[in-house]
């Protein structure tokens, strides 16, 4: 294949010449032809030499060497170094694809570079070369790894510790180097983590790494400085031309690969990103094509199939785990079909009817009853019983449930204290008229336990869902373009005397029929513990279905997935991967990236589930851009989310420095335990490598990464005042926990507890397909004849509710490669016994952590009732310890890796 760009190579490794005493190698830049590299067959044609090294490459060694084989000293100043090089293991195919490699002279080469600078050339010291041969015969496999001896020979005693490794490979194939240990003398090790491809796929230079020293830019030693630069720089790319997967490459781009016009007009979709009416994160870039009928718009691809730098990308195990798992939910050559039937529209007619999915039945799912068929034993594909059903059929009708999930369900960082009343709009009255809530004194009060609504606000015992001004100006499109019915809604809660939450007052709204009028508004209230009133039960339905949405599309998909990935980018773009921050993070952004592309050519894409299975339809990332407008990079810190919905207020003297409004609040109550534990480890870490904010404000990598995030990567909130400057520890502190907790506690709790909860459909459906029929009309009438049948025709149909029940189920999964908080994949990952030190007591407070969360579960029958509720459910979402794999409803992973 042939190179990617024409600039000046930024670093060249040695040729295999050496003398006796191992002279002392050089880095170099030479300028290099745009296809050096590129794959030839043996025997120098097209500036390839024997070896399969380009021969400008060779040249520009041997002039930088010039004595590399005139050079003699005594065999006492040198001596041969051995390294074990641990590689993910490969099958006899890639084993054979290395060594014809090896036979055709395309060889795969390493060399170590001293800390240390040559005192008479001034550059930095390098080993000879060493050749990696995967079909030697002191190479073992263990498990998934291979572990492969190699021979460094001839190194000058006086060498110092080597600080980095060039891996230069001329090889076809690709493979996993996992780590490099120098067993000679004091071991050193090298984590790399990396896949090792064709020199040509990364700008014809050698791949560097870095030995597990952790270093700020000013402490890095004088020979690694270049190094360090020049590798930052390969990453960054030029901006131009398309991507190639086998490529490192990250760099900005749009939202503009939604839609595909070309297949249809109609799936046309809007850039999100780089408009103030329109403000999105940024995604990686990939370069693509442009559509025709769209020319801003990018082309989308087949499922996987998208740029993503090669190292994020998911290993074969864990691809081979993620298809395993869809195949298990959705069946064997289920998507299509279900699919269709999205469109076909089938209605279940009873709720029993539901329940049979997870009886291994399915008789309601008429036209694909025989494709649920397990292939292997022959048995109807069964769906586990999600939580909310598993011991009460019937508990998700209760009203104290419905309340409960709005403090320990899928979505619980939305719900809000009510400070006033009636809630107001802050919407344009020119554009929406008078949007002040229609809800009145008279209909709260029977509800208040003797209080007025005013006393009530006061003792904090008033709370609001309110989708209203989010939600509005799309109620028009949303009723009038898509399959989808939808309402603004408000819905009020009261904390009663027994510490339980429950809804007593829903208010729908719809839009002025004319400009700047008043909208039409109903309003719907509980009805007497065990009563039955279905319009109240239409109600709830509506309000579930927005919650539903904003779920999926803002706390799980843009909060964590869309904001975080900037975050990814900047810190492979900007921090060294010797730099201290860089080694603390990089836990916490395995696989994202790769689920991200995944999610725009399946899910949020215009075709994709998300569009087709919930209320907003084709305005469903429009939505998610509008909330994006209030999102702020400060509040998505959980104390100060929790303070800016008023359920915490200020308090110096408490452990997190807020105290809870409603104690009994499972998701902030854990929530705020996993913070703390998180922020002492990032205080522990931060403290070993900056002493004071001088440090901070001196770390020109850190400076340049925060400055990327806030002008480019999150570039549509440059300037905000809420940014902070990155001028002090405790600046940096706050940044890095934010981060550390929307990958590893928000995500989770928004993420494994959907199979849970919205596994069963009418528990949170995802679309409604009707409005609710207003009193005396005919409409009405056919309601009341039957109106759970009524209830049922209008939320999802039997093909949207079961492609969604199979989508959240794989969602919800702990994979088996999952690394949780606490873990590390490489017990090497630092050679800083401060480090390692302050990690094992991070790991030891987060089994504090999880003893708290049981403790609290223990209660949940007594004075912590939203612990499980009716549905008997103890909340273990932030449950930190690992709880196995599948659908466990517990154990908090380090990223957003799902």
């Amino acid at each position: 294949m042939a190179a990617t760009s024409t600039r000046s190579a930024v670093f060249a490794a040695p040729s295999a010449t050496s003398s006796a005493r191992g002279p002392t190698r050089q880095l170099t830049t030479c300028p290099l032809p745009a296809r050096v590299g590129k794959r030839q067959p043996v025997g120098g044609q097209h500036g390839m030499s024997v070896s399969g090294v380009p021969r400008q490459l060779l040249a520009v060694r041997c002039q930088a060497f010039p004595s590399l084989t005139k050079q003699a000293a005594a065999k006492a100043d040198v001596e041969d170094w051995v390294a074990t090089v641990q590689v993910l293991k490969e099958g006899a195919f890639d084993v054979a694809s290395h060594a014809l490699s090896d036979l055709l002279g395309q060889k795969l080469k390493m060399f170590l570079v001293s800390s240390e600078i040559d005192p008479e050339t001034k550059k930095p010291k390098m080993s000879p070369e060493a050749d990696v041969d995967f079909n030697k015969k002191y190479s073992k496999d263990v498990g998934k790894d291979s572990w492969i001896k190699v021979l460094f020979p001839k190194v000058p005693k006086d060498f110092g510790k080597p600080g980095a490794l060039l891996v230069e490979s001329y090889h076809d194939n690709e493979f996993f180097l996992k780590s490099l240990t120098i067993e000679t003398g004091s071991p050193v090790q090298f984590p790399c983590h990396s896949w090792i491809t064709h020199c040509s796929h990364n700008s014809n230079r050698p791949r560097v790494f870095f030995a597990n020293q952790a270093l700020l830019p000013k402490d890095t030693p004088e020979a690694l400085k270049k190094l360090r630069g020049e590798d930052l720089s390969l990453l960054r790319g030029n901006g131009t031309g398309q991507r190639t997967n086998p490529e490192r490459i990250y760099d900005y781009d749009v939202y503009n690969d939604l839609g595909s016009p070309d297949k249809d007009i109609t799936h046309a979709r809007p850039t999100l990103g780089g408009s103030s009416e329109l403000p999105y994160p940024r995604r990686c870039r990939t370069g693509r094509k442009r559509c025709v009928s769209v020319p801003d718009a990018e082309e989308p691809v087949f499922f996987n199939d998208g740029y993503v730098p090669r190292d994020e990308r998911f290993s074969p195990w864990k691809m081979a785990l993620f298809i395993q798992a869809a195949i298990k939910s959705f069946g064997q050559e289920i998507l299509p079909t279900l699919r269709d039937l999205v469109d076909y529209g089938d209605h279940y007619e009873a709720f029993n009817e539901i329940h049979e999915l997870y009886e291994g039945s399915l008789r309601s799912v008429k036209t694909i009853k025989q494709m649920f068929k397990n292939p292997i034993s022959g048995s109807a594909v069964q769906f586990p019983p999600p939580g909310v059903v598993q011991a009460s059929k019937d508990a998700w009708l209760h009203d104290v449930e419905f309340g409960r999930q709005r403090l320990a369900g899928s979505n619980p960082l939305v719900i809000e204290l009510l400070k006033e009343f009636p809630p107001t709009s802050k919407l344009d009255p020119k554009e929406y008229g008078s949007q002040k809530s229609t809800i009145t004194h008279k209909d709260l009060e029977v509800y208040m336990e003797g209080l007025t609504v005013e006393e009530a606000i006061k003792s904090k015992r008033m709370y609001i869902l309110d989708y209203h001004d989010c939600i509005m100006p799309y109620v028009k499109r949303i009723n009038e373009d898509t399959k989808g019915k939808i309402y603004a809604s408000r819905t009020l809660f009261f904390l009663t005397r027994r510490n339980v939450l429950v809804p007593i007052v829903i208010e729908l709204s719809l839009p002025p029929t004319q400009r700047g009028q008043r909208g039409s508004s109903r309003v719907f209230r509980a009805p007497p513990p065990g009563i039955t009133m279905w319009t109240w039960r239409l109600a709830k339905a509506h309000v579930a279905t927005v919650d539903s949405g904003v779920h999926q599309l803002v706390s799980h998909w843009l909060r964590t997935h869309a904001c975080v990935e900037p975050f990814i980018i900047a810190t492979h773009r900007q921090l060294s991967m010797m730099h201290p921050l860089h080694v603390l993070l990089h836990p916490h952004f395995k696989d994202t990236m790769n689920i991200n592309s995944m999610a725009r050519t399946s899910l949020i894409d215009s075709l994709g589930i998300i569009e087709n299975g919930f209320t907003p339809g084709k305005y469903c990332l429009e939505i998610s851009s509008v909330f994006y407008k209030s999102w702020r990079f400060d509040e998505q810190a959980l104390p100060n989310d929790l303070l800016k919905r008023g359920m915490a207020v200020p308090d110096p003297t408490s452990k997190h420095g807020v105290k809870l409004v409603l104690e009994d609040y499972p998701f902030a109550k854990d929530g705020l335990d996993l913070w703390g534990a998180i922020k002492d480890w990032v205080s522990d870490y931060v403290g070993i490598y900056y002493k004071s904010d001088a440090d901070v404000e001196g770390d020109a990598e850190l400076q340049g990464w925060w400055k990327e995030i806030t002008e480019l990567g999150h570039g549509d909130h440059k300037g905000a005042k809420w940014w902070g400057e990155m001028k002090k520890v405790e600046e940096l502190v706050q940044a890095l926990t934010t981060i550390m907790w929307v990958t590893s506690g928000h995500h989770s709790a928004v993420n494994f507890g959907q199979y849970a909860y919205s596994g069963f459909m009418p528990n949170s459906p995802t679309i409604c397909q009707k409005l609710i029929p207003e009193q005396d009309t005919a409409k009405f009438e056919t309601f009341l004849s039957d109106p759970e049948k009524y209830y049922l025709s209008m939320v999802p149909s039997q093909g949207q509710a079961t492609l969604i029940m199979a989508t959240v189920e794989i969602l919800a999964q702990h994979l088996e490669d999952e690394q949780y908080l606490g873990q590390r994949s490489d017990p090497q990952w630092t050679s800083d016994p401060r480090a390692l030190e302050a990690f094992e007591k991070f790991s030891a407070t987060l089994s504090q952590v999880e003893n708290e969360v049981q403790k609290r579960n223990m209660q949940a029958t007594g004075p912590l009732f939203h612990r499980a509720g009716p549905a008997l459910l103890p909340y273990t979402l932030l449950s930190p310890l690992p709880g196995g794999v599948g659908l466990t409803f517990r154990g908090v992973p380090n990223s957003i890796s799902i």
